[in-house]
């Protein structure tokens, strides 16, 4: 019979490998981000698709200096825009949300009502009953538009305007 104890492992041929042997040769991240799980295929060209999101977002914003820079305001068609058209802009905000001002504003007032704060009463102009929000936002709308009219007036060189 045999015996295991005479036989040394370094004697035996398939026992002497090295460590490198049993483990194949690492690929580089390089070679792991072309090659897709998905499809079994690896990435031709590095151009050909975007490899990873930094890639993509690198391309659709070139710098972050660019992102950090307030945008200029332009118009749909790429001109600055004028003082006039953001009034025009900022009215149109006010209008919007005069409907949820005036909640406010009443919730506020009978919250006035039940304190009788004189503070709450300045802040909100109770006392003043002129102050209608709404009133306000028509004449400012009535004064913009016969500005427009008179600036026509001047480019026209006091010609009335074709209507």
């Amino acid at each position: 019979s045999l015996s295991l104890a005479n036989i040394h492992l370094d004697s035996l041929p398939f026992a002497t490998f090295q460590p490198s042997e049993a483990t194949p040769l690492k690929t580089s991240k390089k070679d792991l981000k072309s090659y897709s799980p998905t499809t079994g295929t690896c990435q031709m060209s590095p151009f050909s698709s975007p490899t990873s999101h930094n890639e993509q977002d690198l391309r659709n914003h070139p710098s972050n200096a660019e992102e950090n820079k307030p945008k200029s305001r332009l118009s749909r068609r790429g001109q600055p825009q004028t003082e006039e058209d953001a009034f025009m802009e900022l009215q149109s905000k006010v209008k919007s949300s005069l409907v949820r001002i005036l909640k406010i504003r009443a919730n506020l007032t009978s919250l006035q009502a039940l304190e009788g704060s004189k503070e709450l009463e300045n802040i909100l102009g109770v006392s003043d009953l002129s102050c209608d929000l709404s009133a306000e936002l028509q004449k400012t709308q009535a004064l913009m538009s016969q500005a427009e009219e008179l600036q026509l007036l001047k480019r026209n060189d006091g010609k009335l305007p074709a209507q």
